[in-house]
Protein backbone atom coordinates (compact mmCIF):
# COMPACT_ATOMS: atom_id res chain seq x y z
CA UNK A 1 0.00 0.00 0.00
CA UNK A 2 1.39 3.53 -0.80
CA UNK A 3 2.64 6.02 1.85
CA UNK A 4 -0.22 8.75 2.70
CA UNK A 5 0.96 11.44 1.13
CA UNK A 6 1.36 14.96 3.17
CA UNK A 7 0.61 18.20 1.44
CA UNK A 8 3.05 20.29 -0.12
CA UNK A 9 5.70 21.81 2.29
CA UNK A 10 5.19 25.14 0.89
CA UNK A 11 1.42 24.54 2.09
CA UNK A 12 2.81 23.18 6.02
CA UNK A 13 4.99 25.70 6.43
CA UNK A 14 2.29 28.61 5.63
CA UNK A 15 -0.25 27.25 8.26
CA UNK A 16 -0.37 28.70 11.34
CA UNK A 17 -3.63 26.83 12.66
CA UNK A 18 -5.31 23.81 12.07
CA UNK A 19 -9.14 24.94 11.85
CA UNK A 20 -10.93 21.87 12.60
CA UNK A 21 -9.15 21.10 16.08
CA UNK A 22 -8.07 24.16 16.69
CA UNK A 23 -4.27 23.09 17.18
CA UNK A 24 -1.48 25.42 16.87
CA UNK A 25 1.65 25.07 14.64
CA UNK A 26 4.74 26.30 16.35
CA UNK A 27 6.23 28.98 13.69
CA UNK A 28 9.51 28.28 11.88
CA UNK A 29 12.21 29.53 13.61
CA UNK A 30 10.92 29.84 17.01
CA UNK A 31 13.56 29.81 19.75
CA UNK A 32 13.28 28.87 22.48
CA UNK A 33 9.97 26.57 21.25
CA UNK A 34 9.25 24.41 24.37
CA UNK A 35 6.48 26.57 25.65
CA UNK A 36 5.08 26.91 22.07
CA UNK A 37 5.44 23.02 21.87
CA UNK A 38 3.60 22.31 25.34
CA UNK A 39 1.00 24.68 23.44
CA UNK A 40 0.35 22.24 20.83
CA UNK A 41 0.49 19.24 22.50
CA UNK A 42 -2.13 20.25 25.21
CA UNK A 43 -4.31 20.88 22.46
CA UNK A 44 -3.63 17.63 20.34
CA UNK A 45 -4.55 15.56 23.56
CA UNK A 46 -7.69 17.51 24.25
CA UNK A 47 -8.89 17.11 20.30
CA UNK A 48 -8.10 13.57 20.83
CA UNK A 49 -9.02 12.94 24.20
CA UNK A 50 -12.50 11.10 23.58
CA UNK A 51 -10.79 8.88 21.54
CA UNK A 52 -9.48 7.49 24.34
CA UNK A 53 -12.26 6.53 25.85
CA UNK A 54 -12.34 2.96 27.20
CA UNK A 55 -9.35 1.98 24.69
CA UNK A 56 -7.04 -1.14 25.59
CA UNK A 57 -3.60 -0.97 26.26
CA UNK A 58 -1.00 -3.46 27.62
CA UNK A 59 0.26 -3.05 31.23
CA UNK A 60 1.78 -6.42 31.84
CA UNK A 61 3.18 -9.52 29.30
CA UNK A 62 0.02 -11.01 29.73
CA UNK A 63 -2.53 -8.70 31.29
CA UNK A 64 -4.19 -5.55 29.71
CA UNK A 65 -5.70 -2.13 31.11
CA UNK A 66 -8.80 -0.25 29.93
CA UNK A 67 -8.79 3.34 30.45
CA UNK A 68 -11.86 5.38 31.64
CA UNK A 69 -14.51 6.87 29.36
CA UNK A 70 -18.09 7.33 28.91
CA UNK A 71 -20.28 5.30 26.20
CA UNK A 72 -24.54 4.77 25.92
CA UNK A 73 -25.24 1.33 25.99
CA UNK A 74 -29.19 -0.31 25.35
CA UNK A 75 -31.00 2.63 27.28
CA UNK A 76 -28.29 3.54 29.84
CA UNK A 77 -25.36 6.10 30.21
CA UNK A 78 -22.31 4.66 31.61
CA UNK A 79 -19.49 6.23 33.41
CA UNK A 80 -16.29 3.64 33.13
CA UNK A 81 -13.63 4.32 35.95
CA UNK A 82 -10.86 2.40 33.79
CA UNK A 83 -9.39 -0.91 35.21
CA UNK A 84 -6.33 -2.36 35.13
CA UNK A 85 -4.50 -5.97 35.46
CA UNK A 86 -7.17 -7.94 33.05
CA UNK A 87 -5.06 -10.91 33.06
CA UNK A 88 -5.12 -12.93 29.07
CA UNK A 89 -4.43 -16.62 29.19
CA UNK A 90 -1.31 -17.58 26.90
CA UNK A 91 -1.90 -19.11 24.00
CA UNK A 92 -5.16 -18.08 23.07
CA UNK A 93 -7.51 -15.34 21.60
CA UNK A 94 -9.16 -13.14 23.84
CA UNK A 95 -12.53 -10.91 23.48
CA UNK A 96 -12.70 -7.99 25.67
CA UNK A 97 -15.76 -5.78 26.43
CA UNK A 98 -17.97 -3.06 28.21
CA UNK A 99 -21.09 -4.85 29.34
CA UNK A 100 -23.97 -2.46 30.59
CA UNK A 101 -23.56 -2.72 34.19
CA UNK A 102 -19.83 -0.84 33.21
CA UNK A 103 -18.01 -3.89 34.07
CA UNK A 104 -15.18 -5.20 31.38
CA UNK A 105 -15.66 -8.76 30.43
CA UNK A 106 -12.73 -10.97 28.84
CA UNK A 107 -13.71 -14.85 26.78
CA UNK A 108 -12.26 -16.67 24.62
CA UNK A 109 -15.35 -17.90 22.98
CA UNK A 110 -15.93 -14.33 21.15
CA UNK A 111 -17.86 -11.20 21.64
CA UNK A 112 -21.85 -11.12 22.88
CA UNK A 113 -24.33 -11.73 19.81
CA UNK A 114 -26.80 -8.66 20.80
CA UNK A 115 -24.73 -5.97 19.75
CA UNK A 116 -26.93 -3.93 21.91
CA UNK A 117 -26.01 -4.70 25.57
CA UNK A 118 -22.16 -4.15 24.83
CA UNK A 119 -19.34 -1.96 23.38
CA UNK A 120 -17.02 -4.41 22.24
CA UNK A 121 -12.92 -3.13 23.17
CA UNK A 122 -10.24 -5.08 21.83
CA UNK A 123 -8.99 -8.52 20.41
CA UNK A 124 -5.68 -10.08 22.24
CA UNK A 125 -3.47 -12.63 20.65
CA UNK A 126 -1.20 -13.68 23.43
CA UNK A 127 1.85 -16.01 23.03
CA UNK A 128 3.10 -18.76 25.72
CA UNK A 129 3.98 -15.75 27.52
CA UNK A 130 3.51 -12.11 26.08
CA UNK A 131 0.58 -10.23 24.49
CA UNK A 132 1.65 -10.73 20.04
CA UNK A 133 -1.11 -8.51 18.84
CA UNK A 134 -3.81 -5.98 20.24
CA UNK A 135 -6.39 -4.89 17.93
CA UNK A 136 -8.73 -1.95 18.67
CA UNK A 137 -12.57 -3.14 18.30
CA UNK A 138 -13.99 0.47 19.67
CA UNK A 139 -14.55 1.43 15.53
CA UNK A 140 -17.10 -1.53 15.49
CA UNK A 141 -19.59 0.72 17.60
CA UNK A 142 -18.55 4.34 16.33
CA UNK A 143 -18.52 3.39 12.62
CA UNK A 144 -21.35 1.33 13.04
CA UNK A 145 -24.08 1.54 9.89
CA UNK A 146 -27.23 0.48 12.28
CA UNK A 147 -29.86 -2.40 10.49
CA UNK A 148 -32.69 -3.50 11.95
CA UNK A 149 -31.46 -6.43 14.33
CA UNK A 150 -29.04 -3.89 15.98
CA UNK A 151 -31.64 -1.26 16.99
CA UNK A 152 -33.96 -3.75 17.84
CA UNK A 153 -37.02 -3.95 15.21
CA UNK A 154 -38.38 -6.67 14.08
CA UNK A 155 -41.36 -5.18 11.70
CA UNK A 156 -40.64 -4.17 8.50
CA UNK A 157 -42.13 -1.10 6.34
CA UNK A 158 -44.71 -3.60 5.58
CA UNK A 159 -45.55 -4.32 8.50
CA UNK A 160 -46.21 -1.10 10.07
CA UNK A 161 -47.75 0.12 6.93
CA UNK A 162 -50.49 -2.53 7.48
CA UNK A 163 -50.22 -1.98 11.28
CA UNK A 164 -51.27 1.89 11.16
CA UNK A 165 -54.02 0.86 8.22
CA UNK A 166 -55.78 -1.51 10.77
CA UNK A 167 -55.89 1.07 13.89
CA UNK A 168 -56.23 4.41 11.40
CA UNK A 169 -55.50 7.62 13.22
CA UNK A 170 -56.26 5.70 16.86
CA UNK A 171 -52.53 4.74 16.73
CA UNK A 172 -50.35 6.16 19.23
CA UNK A 173 -47.05 6.36 19.97
CA UNK A 174 -46.49 3.56 22.29
CA UNK A 175 -48.93 1.34 19.56
CA UNK A 176 -46.26 1.78 17.19
CA UNK A 177 -43.29 1.02 19.92
CA UNK A 178 -45.22 -2.17 20.74
CA UNK A 179 -45.60 -3.03 17.29
CA UNK A 180 -41.95 -3.34 16.18
CA UNK A 181 -40.26 -3.59 19.78
CA UNK A 182 -39.91 -7.37 19.88
CA UNK A 183 -40.76 -10.70 19.33
CA UNK A 184 -44.76 -10.85 19.62
CA UNK A 185 -46.78 -10.61 16.23
CA UNK A 186 -48.25 -7.64 15.67
CA UNK A 187 -51.65 -9.13 15.10
CA UNK A 188 -51.79 -10.39 18.81
CA UNK A 189 -52.71 -6.41 19.57
CA UNK A 190 -55.14 -5.95 16.78
CA UNK A 191 -57.63 -8.64 18.10
CA UNK A 192 -58.51 -10.94 21.57
CA UNK A 193 -59.77 -14.19 22.19
CA UNK A 194 -62.26 -14.48 24.75
CA UNK A 195 -63.25 -18.08 26.00
CA UNK A 196 -66.62 -19.50 26.02
CA UNK A 197 -66.45 -21.80 28.56
CA UNK A 198 -67.79 -21.03 32.11
CA UNK A 199 -68.61 -22.96 35.24
CA UNK A 200 -71.97 -21.41 36.34
CA UNK A 201 -73.92 -23.72 38.50
CA UNK A 202 -77.78 -23.66 38.43
CA UNK A 203 -80.22 -23.73 35.19
CA UNK A 204 -79.09 -21.73 31.89
CA UNK A 205 -81.12 -21.35 29.14
CA UNK A 206 -80.09 -20.41 25.64
CA UNK A 207 -83.38 -19.06 22.64
CA UNK A 208 -82.67 -17.99 19.48
CA UNK A 209 -85.96 -15.95 18.35
CA UNK A 210 -86.97 -14.44 15.13
CA UNK A 211 -89.76 -12.11 14.90
CA UNK A 212 -91.37 -14.00 11.65
CA UNK A 213 -90.38 -16.07 8.64
CA UNK A 214 -89.35 -12.33 6.64
CA UNK A 215 -85.30 -12.11 6.25
CA UNK A 216 -85.22 -8.64 7.51
CA UNK A 217 -86.93 -9.24 10.92
CA UNK A 218 -85.36 -8.81 13.73
CA UNK A 219 -83.29 -12.06 14.94
CA UNK A 220 -82.15 -11.94 19.08
CA UNK A 221 -80.28 -14.45 21.22
CA UNK A 222 -81.81 -14.49 24.66
CA UNK A 223 -79.67 -15.74 27.68
CA UNK A 224 -81.29 -16.79 30.51
CA UNK A 225 -79.99 -17.41 34.44
CA UNK A 226 -83.52 -17.35 36.34
CA UNK A 227 -81.35 -18.52 39.66
CA UNK A 228 -79.22 -15.87 39.60
CA UNK A 229 -80.22 -12.95 37.24
CA UNK A 230 -83.42 -11.21 37.61
CA UNK A 231 -83.43 -9.80 33.88
CA UNK A 232 -82.99 -11.90 30.24
CA UNK A 233 -79.56 -10.88 28.53
CA UNK A 234 -80.63 -10.20 24.82
CA UNK A 235 -77.97 -10.21 22.25
CA UNK A 236 -79.22 -8.44 18.71
CA UNK A 237 -78.43 -6.35 15.73
CA UNK A 238 -78.69 -2.89 16.10
CA UNK A 239 -81.40 -2.19 13.20
CA UNK A 240 -79.65 1.14 11.91
CA UNK A 241 -76.21 0.68 12.46
CA UNK A 242 -75.70 -3.00 12.67
CA UNK A 243 -73.67 -3.50 15.38
CA UNK A 244 -74.06 -6.43 18.24
CA UNK A 245 -76.31 -4.95 20.83
CA UNK A 246 -76.58 -5.97 24.50
CA UNK A 247 -79.40 -5.81 26.64
CA UNK A 248 -79.92 -6.47 30.22
CA UNK A 249 -83.00 -4.64 31.84
CA UNK A 250 -83.44 -1.20 30.44
CA UNK A 251 -79.59 -0.65 30.01
CA UNK A 252 -78.52 -1.01 26.12
CA UNK A 253 -74.53 -1.31 25.62
CA UNK A 254 -72.98 -1.69 22.29
CA UNK A 255 -70.85 -5.19 21.31
CA UNK A 256 -71.06 -7.77 24.34
CA UNK A 257 -70.51 -5.48 27.23
CA UNK A 258 -66.63 -5.80 27.94
CA UNK A 259 -63.38 -7.22 26.44
CA UNK A 260 -60.49 -7.95 28.21
CA UNK A 261 -56.68 -7.37 27.78
CA UNK A 262 -54.27 -9.98 29.72
CA UNK A 263 -50.43 -11.00 30.52
CA UNK A 264 -49.80 -14.39 31.70
CA UNK A 265 -45.90 -14.84 33.05
CA UNK A 266 -45.37 -18.57 32.41
CA UNK A 267 -42.92 -20.49 35.27
CA UNK A 268 -41.23 -18.79 38.49
CA UNK A 269 -41.62 -15.14 38.83
CA UNK A 270 -37.98 -14.34 39.99
CA UNK A 271 -38.30 -10.46 39.69
CA UNK A 272 -40.54 -7.52 39.32
CA UNK A 273 -41.66 -6.60 35.85
CA UNK A 274 -42.17 -2.85 34.97
CA UNK A 275 -43.47 -0.59 32.11
CA UNK A 276 -44.14 -3.87 29.98
CA UNK A 277 -47.06 -3.27 27.56
CA UNK A 278 -49.81 -6.55 28.12
CA UNK A 279 -51.67 -5.18 24.63
CA UNK A 280 -54.21 -2.55 22.92
CA UNK A 281 -57.57 -1.69 23.80
CA UNK A 282 -59.86 -3.36 20.74
CA UNK A 283 -62.85 -1.02 22.02
CA UNK A 284 -63.86 2.49 23.07
CA UNK A 285 -65.20 2.09 27.25
CA UNK A 286 -64.06 1.99 31.12
CA UNK A 287 -61.48 -0.17 32.02
CA UNK A 288 -63.70 -1.11 35.29
CA UNK A 289 -61.42 -4.06 36.89
CA UNK A 290 -58.01 -5.92 37.23
CA UNK A 291 -57.27 -9.26 38.26
CA UNK A 292 -54.52 -10.80 39.32
CA UNK A 293 -54.28 -14.54 39.40
CA UNK A 294 -51.25 -17.19 40.23
CA UNK A 295 -51.26 -20.77 39.71
CA UNK A 296 -48.98 -21.32 42.63
CA UNK A 297 -48.71 -18.14 45.58
CA UNK A 298 -45.56 -16.95 46.67
CA UNK A 299 -44.27 -18.32 50.05
CA UNK A 300 -42.12 -16.63 52.87
CA UNK A 301 -41.07 -15.93 56.72
CA UNK A 302 -42.70 -12.79 56.16
CA UNK A 303 -46.38 -12.88 55.72
CA UNK A 304 -46.37 -9.57 53.93
CA UNK A 305 -44.73 -10.34 50.94
CA UNK A 306 -46.25 -11.47 48.03
CA UNK A 307 -47.25 -9.51 44.27
CA UNK A 308 -49.27 -6.43 43.51
CA UNK A 309 -50.54 -5.27 39.87
CA UNK A 310 -51.01 -1.73 38.62
CA UNK A 311 -51.78 -0.81 35.12
CA UNK A 312 -51.47 1.62 32.96
CA UNK A 313 -52.87 3.36 30.02
CA UNK A 314 -50.94 4.89 27.42
CA UNK A 315 -48.05 5.37 31.01
CA UNK A 316 -50.81 6.45 33.27
CA UNK A 317 -51.14 4.51 35.64
CA UNK A 318 -55.19 3.99 36.07
CA UNK A 319 -55.16 2.04 39.60
CA UNK A 320 -55.55 3.63 42.94
CA UNK A 321 -54.99 0.58 44.59
CA UNK A 322 -52.98 -2.27 42.88
CA UNK A 323 -54.32 -6.05 42.56
CA UNK A 324 -51.99 -7.40 45.58
CA UNK A 325 -51.84 -11.23 46.56
CA UNK A 326 -49.38 -12.42 49.59
CA UNK A 327 -48.20 -15.01 51.60
CA UNK A 328 -50.92 -14.34 54.45
CA UNK A 329 -53.47 -15.75 51.08
CA UNK A 330 -52.10 -19.26 51.46
CA UNK A 331 -50.59 -21.47 48.79
CA UNK A 332 -51.43 -22.87 45.71
CA UNK A 333 -53.91 -21.10 43.22
CA UNK A 334 -55.13 -17.63 44.62
CA UNK A 335 -57.10 -15.07 42.57
CA UNK A 336 -58.22 -11.60 43.44
CA UNK A 337 -60.94 -12.40 41.57
CA UNK A 338 -62.41 -15.29 43.66
CA UNK A 339 -62.01 -12.82 46.53
CA UNK A 340 -58.17 -13.78 47.59
CA UNK A 341 -56.00 -11.09 48.51
CA UNK A 342 -57.00 -7.38 47.56
CA UNK A 343 -59.09 -6.51 44.55
CA UNK A 344 -58.03 -3.41 42.43
CA UNK A 345 -59.36 0.02 43.28
CA UNK A 346 -59.89 1.94 39.49
CA UNK A 347 -59.08 5.50 39.59
CA UNK A 348 -62.23 7.92 39.11
CA UNK A 349 -60.74 10.97 37.66
CA UNK A 350 -61.12 9.92 33.95
CA UNK A 351 -58.25 8.50 32.96
CA UNK A 352 -59.39 4.72 33.19
CA UNK A 353 -61.35 5.83 29.68
CA UNK A 354 -59.64 4.03 26.84
CA UNK A 355 -60.30 4.02 23.20
CA UNK A 356 -59.21 1.52 20.86
CA UNK A 357 -55.59 1.55 19.85
CA UNK A 358 -54.20 2.75 23.75
CA UNK A 359 -51.93 0.55 25.02
CA UNK A 360 -52.32 -0.87 28.51
CA UNK A 361 -49.12 -1.38 30.36
CA UNK A 362 -48.16 -3.24 33.93
CA UNK A 363 -46.12 -2.72 36.48
CA UNK A 364 -46.05 -5.90 38.82
CA UNK A 365 -44.00 -5.69 41.51
CA UNK A 366 -42.47 -8.66 43.72
CA UNK A 367 -42.02 -7.53 47.14
CA UNK A 368 -39.81 -9.94 49.29
CA UNK A 369 -37.92 -8.99 53.08
CA UNK A 370 -38.24 -12.14 54.44
CA UNK A 371 -37.20 -16.06 53.35
CA UNK A 372 -38.93 -17.56 50.94
CA UNK A 373 -39.64 -21.08 50.74
CA UNK A 374 -41.56 -20.64 47.08
CA UNK A 375 -41.56 -18.03 44.41
CA UNK A 376 -44.93 -17.20 42.73
CA UNK A 377 -45.32 -19.07 39.47
CA UNK A 378 -47.69 -18.78 36.39
CA UNK A 379 -49.02 -15.41 36.95
CA UNK A 380 -51.63 -13.72 34.96
CA UNK A 381 -52.86 -10.59 35.04
CA UNK A 382 -56.57 -9.19 33.65
CA UNK A 383 -57.68 -6.22 32.86
CA UNK A 384 -61.28 -5.88 31.98
CA UNK A 385 -62.59 -3.02 29.64
CA UNK A 386 -66.70 -2.32 29.58
CA UNK A 387 -67.75 -1.18 26.21
CA UNK A 388 -69.30 2.79 25.93
CA UNK A 389 -73.09 2.69 25.39
CA UNK A 390 -74.21 3.69 21.81
CA UNK A 391 -75.10 7.43 21.38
Amino acid sequence: MADERYPADIELLSINRDEATGVEYIPTGRSPYVLDYRRSLHRTLRAAERANDLRVYLDGDLSVGVRAGRCYIGDSSVVFAGESGVEVAPNTTSYIWLDANGVVQISTAGLPVNRSTFIPLAEVVAGPSTVSRLTDLRGETFLQAPNASIIGLTATAGDINRALDGVNTSVTALALNQITAGATTPADFFHTHTSMVRDVPGEAIFTLANDSDDNAAEVSLNFSVPDRLPYDTVLKPHPQHHFLQQQYGETVYSLVGSTTVSFMHTGELPDSIVDTAIGMVPIDGQLVAVLLSVGDNLQSSNPNDGLSAHIKNNGVTVTDTPASLSHADGPGFLSTGRGHGIAATVKTDGNAAVFRGDILSLDLTRSVSGTLSREASNVGVLAVVRADRPE
